[in-house]
């Protein structure tokens, strides 16, 4: 299966695109005279979307994955190197003329410079170009470079997935006898990345960041919202990452 019908199929699983199907749907039922199942539907799609929606949910899902505690100091005198997981980039910015890293990549490159600075361990960044444009790996090498004035000393630029990413990381690794890493990635993708990795071959101290620890308070809670849809939909992603993984294993 190519890459561009996973992308389609993986996005008509999450949200919203399966549940306005739902939706869509409850409609033509509604349109065929078959009430109760369209109401069934029309009810779950919209019922879901707004539960979805809601602080309380997003965080419940979200932090069902984020199962990995932050590095344990002592933990770090085990490991060898650092590796950095690619989170995407932000394609063409015309203040920098340039493509730059996204939110997600920059939190990532942000706490492995924090783990360089305390602990003195070499780095290799990894991801490729799978939206096209430059090489992750290499805009975030720049950026460590540049911006943190951390020296980046592996790169990995081909991989397309975390499977990927550990994979070509380990041939990279391994010739220089590193097979024992702390991996830093977002603390809801950990628990996928560091199964592949270990798959891959690495001993994986796990290094997460970007926990989501602070609640909405009161009424707000239950009120859907826009970027909590986006939350919830980050979390059912990486579910249903772990299940596809699994498959093919």
């Amino acid at each position: 299966m190519n890459a561009t019908a996973v992308t389609v199929i993986s996005q008509l699983i999450l949200l919203p695109t399966s549940l306005l199907i739902f939706v869509g749907l409850g409609l033509v039922l509604m349109a065929s005279n078959y009430r109760r199942g369209a109401w069934v539907l029309l009810l779950s799609g919209i019922g879901l979307l707004s539960a979805f929606s809601t602080p309380f949910a997003a965080h419940q899902l979200i932090r069902s994955l984020e199962v990995y505690p932050a590095l344990d100091p002592s933990s770090v005198a085990r490991t060898q190197a650092v590796v950095i997981l690619g989170g995407g980039i932000s394609h063409d910015q015309p203040e920098y003329a340039a493509d730059v890293s996204n939110s997600a990549t920059l939190e990532r490159l942000r706490y492995a410079a924090f783990l360089h600075n305390h602990h003195e361990l070499p780095i290799l960044v990894t991801g490729g170009n799978p939206s096209g444009g430059e090489a992750e790996g290499w805009v975030m090498k720049r950026e460590l470079e540049s911006l943190f004035n951390v020296p980046v000393r592996w790169l990995e630029v081909e991989s397309n997935n975390t499977a990927e990413n550990a994979a070509f990381s380990w041939k990279i690794l391994q010739a220089d006898g590193v097979d024992t890493i702390a991996l830093v990635t977002h603390a809801w993708h950990m628990p996928r990345a560091k199964r592949v990795f270990e798959q891959a071959g690495f001993t994986v101290v796990p290094a997460p960041t970007g926990f989501h620890t602070v609640d909405m308070k009161g009424i707000m809670n239950f009120i859907p919202q826009a970027s909590y849809l986006n939350l919830s939909n980050i979390a059912i992603r990486e579910w249903v990452g772990m299940a596809w993984y699994r498959l093919r294993r």
